[in-house]
């Protein structure tokens, strides 16, 4: 089980995630762009063929448990459209993007952040999720180099934890849901 790019995102999971602006924007690949580096990549080809940077959020879940929003940055072209420029080995054309300008002022050491937001109430999934919380504070005040012995330790606590966070996902996916393992697949042709 792991975070995945949903086929859809139901008004509920958007509601409690208080986004109200979703758009689908295409992912045309710059030819100097490089993954995970969307910032960098934005400005780069604005710095090209004009436009400017649009910071938003991208999503994924986690066994229908979790919502992760990860910041993101696009292109406004100067027509008001958005493009993505950033090549994304799990999207492939197009993209769930919700613009967010505020995201400017959560960016440290020129990284974006992510938020984890739970779609059930359980202890322990809230447990996991600040672990998954955790790890990104110390990406963002790290400029993205943690210590190989700080991520063991915060993966020991959360490996401890993934057999609970397993039944949860099961027990919370219904036969067409999409299944928690993230293969896109209904669970009833996927996972039992």
């Amino acid at each position: 089980m792991h975070y995945f790019d949903p086929p859809s995102l139901d008004k509920e999971i958007l509601r409690k995630a208080k986004i109200s602006n979703l758009e689908i924007i295409p992912i045309k690949p710059h030819a100097t762009a490089t993954p995970l580096n969307c910032l960098n990549n934005a400005n780069s080809y604005i710095h090209s063929n004009g436009g400017e940077v649009q910071l938003g959020w991208i999503f994924s879940i986690m066994g229908n448990l979790a919502l992760k929003l990860t910041a993101h940055a696009v292109v406004k072209q100067k027509d008001g459209s958005l493009l993505c420029v950033t090549p994304n080995e799990y999207r492939n054309n197009e993209l769930r993007f919700s613009p967010d300008d505020s995201v400017e002022h959560l960016i440290k050491n020129n990284h974006l952040p992510m938020k984890f937001i739970p779609l059930i109430q359980n202890n322990t999934l809230n447990e996991y999720l600040e672990i998954e919380r955790g790890m990104d504070k110390l990406r963002l005040e790290n400029s993205g180099n943690v210590k190989a012995i700080e991520i063991q330790q915060i993966q020991l606590k959360a490996s401890m934890l993934y057999p609970s966070i397993l039944e949860l996902a099961k027990k919370h996916t219904n036969k067409n849901d999409y299944c928690f393992c993230g293969s896109n697949k209904k669970r009833k042709k996927c996972c039992r």
